[in-house]
């Protein structure tokens, strides 16, 4: 077990390094800090509980942290009338490089960052990763492929960022941390006392006036608003929408069961989970099962903001597997467990958990969207030569015939909500999403043509060298300006 007085040890001897961590994941020196000094500060209340080496741990809480920051501060892509400008190439060459990774691991979706710093930064098996998100192997190999295929877009990333020479020291990083336990020890203190006096004014009431005795406290706790609409991704990028056919919320309490009844259709149905609660809350488990068959399990569900319709996707059901019938009744339980060994109380929160079936595109709600009034930028990424890029938009060409040469890049940009359909002749191979009426618009987007891709749609995609490729755009829904460009892939 590690002993109390090894944390000193280990903020000083071992902090520097996971502040490189901290730093791949913010992108930014302050924040870094502030990261390492909140996971450590947080490790310490399990310190005596850790068994081992304790930097797993600490990992795993730094990640889980960065997690629930980036769901309350949305640092993903937004409508702008210019884009930011690219670094260009200078005598510098190293720094210009880590500068370079720097801002594609920032464009990279949450996740898939996470992923990538964990697996080729601190160079963890995709079973350690999987431990230490709480998600499956197969997820970690997933968002490791689409992570590395977003990197290849940008050029010239042969370094890791250096590390971060004006941080604070060993000695004065304890320093700042203690700081954070100790008012953290007041402020649970306080906590504590305001509770107990709630409690007791809530018992006065109780014997002052009875009729309080029969009026029934609100239900849920902490209401989440449910939408008629979600999705599977927190991606616009071939977006699966589901329309909620059943929903319900309870407190959290150790087992739900059921969580939710419902009469399966007999078509394709997913299942989504969201939790809301006030504060922090990383350690919180969520076992699910589908007519009494284990249907998954999730850690760290819960963002304390209750967004169902975002992303609050948790799986597809398999008929076969759960035994779902169409017209039989089925069920949902919920056990729920708190802390790094499930044996916390659990706090006091709301947990909602609902089913959707898939909704075509045509078929959603669509009461129109205004249009950017920004002129579109068509500024491309640095490096990439204008003589090479076929440009297809919305008031020219929808159509390209290329000659294959090796992988091609697609990037699309749009100034109000709505799809663009990517085909290579004649076959649908990727749809790009910029969003509906009812959810959050993001920037631009992309795909990659090559060979080594796997594509959502099915195709395999092997032209031969010198034959003639045709490219189509089929705008969906767009009432703004959009452009496709489409040029050969940059070496990474």
């Amino acid at each position: 077990m590690a002993e109390t007085a090894t944390f000193d040890e280990f903020v000083v001897t071992r902090s520097r390094h996971l502040l490189r961590v901290a730093y791949l994941l913010t992108g930014d020196h302050a924040l870094a800090e502030d990261l390492l000094q909140t996971a450590l500060a947080k490790s310490w209340a399990a310190w005596r509980r850790i068994h081992g080496d304790p930097e797993p741990y600490v990992r795993r809480v730094l990640a889980n942290t960065y997690n629930s920051w980036w769901r309350r501060r949305w640092h993903g892509e937004r409508p702008t009338e210019t884009l930011p400008e690219h670094p260009t190439p200078s005598p510098h060459t190293a720094v210009d490089d880590r500068d370079q990774l720097r801002r594609a691991l920032a464009r990279l979706p949450r996740q898939q960052k996470v992923v990538l710093v964990l697996r080729y930064f601190e160079d963890l098996s995709e079973a350690e990763i999987a431990r230490t998100l709480g998600i499956s192997a197969g997820s970690v190999k997933t968002h490791a492929s689409k992570g590395l295929a977003k990197l290849r877009l940008d050029p010239s990333l042969r370094e890791l960022p250096q590390p971060v020479e004006d941080a604070p020291t060993g000695n004065e990083r304890l320093s700042a941390v203690r700081a954070r336990i100790t008012r953290g020890r007041r402020r649970g203190i306080a906590g504590v006392a305001t509770a107990c006096l709630i409690a007791l004014a809530l018992i006065a009431a109780y014997a002052l006036l009875p009729h309080l005795r029969t009026r029934a406290l609100p239900e849920p706790a902490f209401p989440i608003e449910m939408p008629r609409y979600a999705q599977s991704r927190a991606a616009f990028n071939d977006v699966d929408y589901y329309r909620l056919t059943a929903s319900a919320q309870h407190d959290y309490t150790p087992r739900l069961d059921p969580a939710l009844t419902w009469t399966p259709s007999g078509r394709l149905e997913a299942l989504f989970l969201s939790c809301r609660h006030l504060g922090e809350l990383n350690t919180l488990i969520i076992s699910v099962r589908v007519n009494g068959r284990t249907a998954g399990m999730g850690l760290d569900l819960c963002n304390g903001e209750g967004r169902m319709g975002f992303d609050g996707f948790f799986t597809v059901l398999d008929p076969v597997a759960l035994d779902l019938v169409a017209g039989r009744p089925a069920t949902v339980t919920l056990d729920l467990t708190f802390g790094q060994h499930g044996d916390e109380p659990l706090p006091e929160g709301t947990v909602a958990v609902a089913v959707g079936e898939p909704a075509a595109y045509a078929e959603l709600p669509w009461p129109g969207a205004t249009p950017s009034s920004a002129p579109l930028d068509r500024t491309l990424h640095s490096g990439v030569d204008p003589a090479t890029v076929a440009m297809l938009e919305s008031g020219g060409a929808r159509t390209a015939t290329l000659t294959w040469t090796g992988p091609l890049t697609v990037w699309a940009n749009t100034q109000a909500p709505g799809r663009l359909r990517i085909l290579v002749d004649g076959v649908l191979v990727s749809t790009l999403d910029f969003g509906t009426p009812f959810m959050t618009l993001v920037g631009g987007t992309g795909i990659s043509l090559d060979p080594a891709m796997r594509y959502d749609s099915g195709l395999r995609f092997a032209p031969r060298p010198g034959s003639q490729l045709t490219i189509t755009v089929e705008p969906e829904r767009l009432t703004g300006d959009w452009y496709v460009a489409i040029y050969p892939q940059q070496p990474s």
